[in-house]
């Protein structure tokens, strides 16, 4: 089936920005802790990254899709054809609150029928994704481990709402090739991540 498309069109001649990634976060503060490394001057230039981060705990797939549809459908949104809508959500299969594989599969297929959205979902969490940037990382299938090692990693306590992410932007490159190496399904039934997709984009020249 093919992808339905929505008219985004460039509302002024001037608009110097040649394209924006909105990204809708299943977290509070871990994926805009990240994303924003990518607002910095040496990344891509005349690109707009946004994030639409969880409040007050309203974090389901469902919620996050519609957070990201909601943004969409302001008037004073300046999108066009070409930009991307991202959702980035978790699995964390094991943990008594985490999402179940049809909450899941619902997005994807939300995703995979409009032009523009793309779904990347981490198993067991986000954690893994920051835990891949380091030469030969741990990938425990749990977020509580995933944590456990971020705290050696940064060489402190690992806290999701402040963390330094300095010390994994060397390690990009390591992080999409490592995940790159694990379960790559949208919906990975394994310890995966998808995150690298939209990393590689946010990196090109």
């Amino acid at each position: 089936m093919a992808k339905q498309q929505r008219a985004f069109t460039r509302k002024s001649k001037k608009r110097k920005i040649n394209k924006v990634y909105l990204i809708a976060t299943e977290g509070e503060k871990t994926e805009e802790i990240y994303f924003n490394i990518f607002k910095s001057p040496e990344y891509r230039k005349n690109v707009q990254i946004k994030i639409l981060r969880t409040k007050k705990g309203n974090s389901s797939p469902q919620a996050v899709m519609k957070r990201l549809y909601n943004e969409v459908s302001k008037k004073n949104l300046d999108l066009k054809l070409g930009d991307e809508l991202w959702v980035i959500i978790d699995h964390d299969a094991i943990h008594p609150d985490g999402h179940t594989k049809e909450q899941l599969q619902e997005i994807i297929d939300q995703c995979n029928k409009r032009e523009n959205y793309f779904c990347a979902i981490s198993n067991p969490s986000f954690e893994l994704w920051l835990l891949l940037h380091q030469e030969t990382p741990k990938t425990p299938p749990q977020t509580k481990l995933c944590e456990k090692e971020l705290t050696k990693l940064l060489g402190k306590e690992y806290d999701k709402a402040k963390y330094d992410v300095s010390k994994l932007e060397p390690h990009i490159q390591d992080a999409i090739n490592h995940a790159k190496q694990l379960d790559t399904c949208q919906l990975p039934t394994t310890t995966g991540t998808g995150v690298y997709r939209l990393v590689e984009k946010l990196i090109q020249n």
